[in-house]
């Protein structure tokens, strides 16, 4: 992908229908026809589902993404199109990479929260080995039931949080209204 500046990018995405085209070429993360592409944005476009777009209703599209929105994202090396076949895929870059608001942003700092149950583990067991009053009270298996539920716990309440496939979709989908 050739580098572009912010602003050649912005402008580029700065249309709904080629930022549907990266959106949807993203989702199936293979080439789409010219014309399941043309369907599937005028579903969007429409608030109907892609069997029940009209054939003027899909050609308005079709048309649309021919002669401009396809031109303008492979020559910014974004998709490639390949006339012959009237097909249409991201370039492996950016199908492999996605844009910023294609990636999921997690804001927890799950290493933390692991690094915190480790030194707790830590210190429960050097406690009950120094034999410092009110760590004796506590049993090897104590310490280990103890540390790998906080572990299960972790682990899952970071899958709940976190483990949402849609999560970067949602935020995609945000983008191509």
């Amino acid at each position: 992908m050739t580098e572009l500046s912010k602003d050649e990018l912005f402008r580029i995405l700065s249309n709904s229908r080629r930022r549907q085209i990266i959106y949807f070429l993203h989702r199936k993360g293979d080439a789409l026809s010219l014309k399941e592409l043309a369907a599937m944005v005028a579903a969007r476009e429409n608030g109907t589902a892609v069997d029940e777009v009209t054939d003027e209703e899909r050609q308005r599209v079709y048309i649309s993404l021919y002669q401009t929105h396809l031109p303008k994202l492979e020559s910014a090396e974004l998709i490639h199109y390949d006339d012959e076949a009237r097909t249409v895929e991201l370039v492996s870059d950016v199908a492999q990479r996605g844009f910023f608001w294609m990636q999921s942003d997690s804001t927890r700092p799950w290493s933390i929260y692991y690094a915190a149950v480790g030194i707790l583990g830590w210190v429960l067991i050097l406690g009950l080995w120094l034999g410092i009053p009110g760590f004796v009270l506590l049993s090897w298996s104590a310490i280990a039931v103890l540390v790998s539920t906080a572990l299960l716990g972790l682990v899952l309440v970071q899958y709940l949080v976190e483990g949402r496939t849609d999560a970067a979709d949602d935020a995609f989908e945000m983008l191509i209204e």
